[in-house]
C-alpha cells in the first residue's frame, strides 16, 4: 500500500487492513500489477495499490446513505473546495452492521449471529503552493471493531479485534525535488477465548518515515529511512529501517532499477532491468531480476511465536505485463513467474502454536487476462486468475508441497454492464476455484469451487439524487470465506446519494 509515494504496509504486521481503507483514497488508474506494481514499491512482487486522494477548487457536497438486509447502516459525508487559496477535501464514514443471515449445511438451517462490526472513518486533505514550493498534508483517522467465528486458531470460533489507527502526511515538491514525512500509530487488540487456547493479544505500532526523491532527465533517486516500534504483550521490538534506490533510463526503452535496504542489522539488495515499448500496436512491459522481502517485527519476534532467526526472502523471475487497444476491444496480459530461496511461511509447531519458518526452495506464478468490449450502451469486462504455488526443497520434516493459504488456482469475474443517461445496469458474476485450508493438503480441510453473481442497477433522480439497488448473490449460492465460516446468501441493498452540482 503506497499512500503519497510512502509504503504504508505495516513493518510490524506486514499488512494493512483493506477493509478500512476510505474508498475515496482508491480509484481505477491506483491498482498496478505485474511489471507496474515492483517499479512502485520493493515490497511488492505481485500487486501494488497506490492511494491518493484528489482535491478540486471547485466546492462540492454530497451524502450518502446505505441500509442491507443482513444489518449494514452507513452514512458517507464528504465536501470539499478552497479556503483563500488553500484547496482542501473531507471525509467521513460511520458504517456498522449486525452481519446477521441464515445459511444451510446438508438438510440443516442455521443463522450466524455474532459477526457484528463498526467503523469510524475520518479523512482530511489540505494542499497549496508558497512560491514554488507545492505542498500537501494528509491525516487519517480509523476506529473499528469486529467480531468473526473464523478463528485464527480453531476454525468457527469467535474472535474480537479492535483496531484504531492515526496516520499523517506531509509533502512538499520544488522542481525536482520532493519529500515527505509520515507519522502512524495504531492500537489492536486481539482477543479469542474460545478456541482451546486462550490469546488475548494488545499490539501498539509507531512508525516514522521520513523520504526524499530526486527525479531527473535520466535518472531518479530516493532514500527513506524510518523507525518502527512494536509493543504490547507479545512483543516488544524497536528497530530502524532504511532503503535506497535508484533507477536509471537507458535511451527510451530499457531502464535498470538498483535497491539496498537496511533491516534487523542486516542489508539487503535487489537489482532489475525493465524492458518498456509499443510494438505493433501493443504496449509491452518486462522486468527481470532479483526480488525480496525483509520479516516484519511479528515475524521476528512475536514472543508465542517468533522466530528471530528468519532470512529474508530472496526470489528471482521475471514480471511481464501487455496491453493492447483495437477499436471497442482492450486486453491486459500480465504474468508473474518466480523462484523464492527462503519463503517465509507459517507453520504448526511441536506445542501447537504456529510459527514462521523458511522455506529453502519454492515456485509461485500469478497470471491474469483483462478483456474489455464496449459499444454504444454496452459494455463487457472479463477478467481471469489463474495463481499456483509450490515447495521444491525444505528441510522441515513434512513440508513438501505445501501451498499458499486460502489461493485459489483458478479465479474469474464477468461484468456485464447496460449504461444509459437515466440508469446503469451491471451483472457481475464471479467463480472462485478450489482453495485449501489446511498445511498438509487434506481433502478435510478443501473448499470447493463457487459460482454467484450480484445485481445493481442505479439511477438519478432530481439531478441531485443517485439512487443505487443491489441484489447480492442472486443465485441463493452456497459460499464459504473458509472452513466452517459461512458466507450470506441472497440480499439485498439500498444507497441514497444527495450531492450538489
Amino acid at each position: 500500500f503506497m499512500w503519497e509515494g510512502i509504503d504504508i504496509s505495516s513493518m510490524a504486521s506486514g499488512v494493512l487492513d483493506l477493509s478500512i481503507v476510505p474508498s475515496v483514497l482508491v480509484t481505477a488508474e491506483s491498482v498496478a500489477s505485474g511489471s507496474n506494481a515492483f517499479l512502485s514499491s520493493f515490497k511488492a512482487m505481485i500487486v501494488v495499490l497506490r492511494l491518493g486522494c484528489a482535491t478540486s477548487a471547485k466546492p462540492f457536497f454530497s451524502t450518502s446513505f446505505a441500509v442491507n438486509t443482513i444489518g449494514l447502516r452507513s452514512m458517507v459525508v464528504q465536501n470539499g473546495g478552497k479556503l483563500s487559496k488553500i484547496r482542501y477535501r473531507s471525509f467521513i464514514k460511520t458504517e456498522q452492521s449486525s452481519n446477521d443471515y441464515p445459511y444451510t449445511i446438508g438438510n440443516s438451517d442455521f443463522r450466524m449471529k455474532g459477526m457484528e462490526y463498526s467503523t469510524l472513518t475520518l479523512l482530511q486533505r489540505y494542499e497549496g503552493k508558497v512560491g514554488r514550493v507545492q505542498w500537501n498534508t494528509n491525516i487519517w483517522y480509523t476506529d473499528a471493531f469486529k467480531n468473526n467465528r473464523g478463528s485464527i486458531l480453531t476454525s468457527g470460533s469467535m474472535n474480537h479485534l479492535e483496531d484504531r489507527s492515526l496516520r499523517g502526511i506531509f509533502s512538499t515538491q520544488k522542481r525536482d525535488w520532493k519529500g515527505s514525512l509520515f507519522y502512524g500509530k495504531e492500537w489492536q487488540s486481539y482477543t479469542d477465548t474460545v478456541s482451546s487456547i486462550n490469546l488475548r493479544d494488545t499490539n501498539t505500532y509507531d512508525q516514522l518515515t521520513l523520504r526524499f526523491v530526486k527525479l531527473g532527465k535520466r535518472s531518479q533517486s530516493s532514500i527513506f529511512g524510518s523507525y518502527i516500534h512494536a509493543g504490547g504483550t507479545s512483543r516488544q521490538a524497536s528497530l530502524v529501517h532504511a532503503t535506497a534506490n535508484h533507477k536509471q533510463f537507458m535511451g527510451k526503452t530499457f531502464n535498470a532499477v538498483f535497491r539496498s535496504t537496511y533491516w534487523n542489522s542486516k542489508v539487503y539488495g535487489g537489482a532489475q532491468l525493465n524492458w518498456i515499448k509499443t510494438w505493433k500496436a501493443t504496449y509491452h512491459q518486462l522486468t527481470a531480476g532479483t526480488f525480496y522481502r525483509v520479516p516484519t517485527i511479528n515475524e521476528l519476534f512475536w514472543s508465542t511465536g517468533g522466530n528471530p532467526d528468519l532470512k529474508a526472502e530472496q526470489s528471482y523471475g521475471i514480471k511481464y505485463s501487455a496491453q493492447r487497444k483495437l477499436g471497442v476491444f482492450s486486453t491486459y496480459f500480465s504474468t508473474d513467474q518466480l523462484y523464492h530461496n527462503n519463503l517465509i511461511q507459517w507453520t504448526p509447531g511441536s506445542n501447537g502454536m504456529w510459527q514462521p519458518e523458511n522455506i529453502e526452495v519454492a515456485y509461485t506464478s500469478s497470471s491474469s487476462v483483462i478483456s474489455k468490449y464496449s459499444s454504444r450502451k454496452w459494455a463487457n469486462e472479463l477478467s481471469l486468475t489463474h495463481q499456483y504455488s509450490r515447495v521444491l526443497e525444505a528441510i522441515l520434516s513434512g513440508n513438501e508441497g505445501k501451498s499458499l493459504l486460502y489461493r485459489p488456482d483458478w479465479n474469474a469475474v464477468h461484468t456485464l454492464i447496460y449504461d444509459t443517461p437515466k440508469i446503469d445496469i451491471q451483472l457481475r458474476s464471479n467463480y472462485l476455484g478450489k482453495r485449501q485450508t489446511l498445511r498438509d493438503n487434506s481433502s478435510s480441510g478443501e473448499l470447493s469451487r463457487e459460482v454467484w453473481a450480484d445485481l445493481s442497477c442505479a439511477s438519478t433522480v432530481l439531478s441531485k439524487v443517485k439512487i443505487l439497488f443491489a441484489v447480492h448473490n442472486i443465485t441463493n449460492t452456497d459460499r464459504t470465506f473458509f472452513l466452517n465460516y459461512p458466507m450470506p446468501g441472497r440480499h439485498y441493498s439500498l444507497t441514497i446519494q444527495i450531492h450538489s452540482k
